[in-house]
């Protein structure tokens, strides 16, 4: 049986696909399908690294907000 983070991971590849196969609609362009997708990764990822780690949680809530906040803008740039 699948636990927590096997699950998590799971729905970060579902919708990395699902953001794949909305950039293959005509109306919407390829990288910004795969960016939507990567977006909503990005929550899933920080769900599982820092809302709810697999080891003690950390009291620096400054990492986290470097991290998620680097990768947002990181795929806002590579979106445009």
């Amino acid at each position: 049986m699948l636990d927590y983070y096997d699950q998590i991971l799971l729905a970060i590849a579902a919708v990395m696909i699902a953001g794949t196969a909305v950039g293959l609609h005509p109306l919407v362009e390829f990288h910004q399908g795969l960016a939507s997708g990567s977006l909503v990764a990005t929550l899933f990822l920080y769900e599982i690294l820092f809302r709810n780690p697999p080891t003690e949680p950390t009291t620096s809530t400054t990492a986290a907000s470097v991290v998620v906040g680097s990768s947002w803008l990181l795929t806002l740039m590579l979106s445009l």
